[in-house]
């Protein structure tokens, strides 16, 4: 009940920024709706397919389904509100609980499945930024692909950070708490410093 509940947060946190982000577009509620909810479900379904479960995670219990499109609908009403008294940071806040939660829980759930490592950390962070990915094509913005902006990498780093601390045999909730808490504060740390990949790994 515990990690359903977090689960269901961070389900409410990423169909709010998505929403909030995207309602002063001219779009009309039934595409604000649509996007929060596959910025809210995407990566996890994309997880699920990758991992062949025998039912997508929001099939198998419609309350993330209804909770994401519910979510959805109350944020188009509440978006206009929040951009008045100037929410940008609550929004990339709520993003960065969402990811973090979302990939450290994924990671933890998969290594007591007995998933190799890279597997466990790979879906924590597919899970956590591939509904982002899914909303940014849907909106037609650049994607974490078409920037230099540091996004996946914190989630990358805090997922092995658990790994690291369970195998050092540190309690696994309170691996958990200390990850999330690493990704939350340092995905902050880059969006306030504005901090990007430097000059030499990229392309030219």
């Amino acid at each position: 009940m515990f990690i359903h509940t977090i689960e269901i947060i961070c389900i409410i946190a990423f169909a709010l920024s998505a929403v909030i982000s995207e309602s002063n577009k001219g779009k009309d509620i039934v595409s604000i709706m649509v996007i929060g909810w596959v910025t809210a479900l995407g990566g996890g379904t994309v997880r699920d397919v990758i991992l062949s479960t025998n039912q997508v995670f929001w099939i198998r219990d419609p309350s993330y389904f209804w909770t994401a499109l519910i979510s959805s609908f109350v944020g188009f009403f509440l978006a206009p509100h929040l951009r008045r008294i100037k929410a940008e940071r609550l929004i990339v806040f709520l993003d960065a609980i969402g990811i973090s939660m979302f990939s450290v829980l994924v990671t933890k759930d998969l290594t007591a499945q007995h998933y190799a490592p890279y597997v466990a950390i790979t879906m924590g962070m597919i899970t956590a930024v591939f509904g982002g990915v899914l909303r940014d094509i849907l909106t037609n913005r650049p994607t974490m692909f078409n920037n230099t902006e540091f996004y996946a990498s914190p989630v990358i780093i805090g997922c092995y950070l658990y790994i690291l601390q369970t195998q050092h045999h540190i309690n696994p909730d309170v691996a958990t708490l200390t990850s999330i808490g690493f990704i939350i504060a340092l995905r902050m740390y880059i969006v306030i410093k504005k901090i990007t990949f430097p000059r030499c790994l990229l392309l030219k």
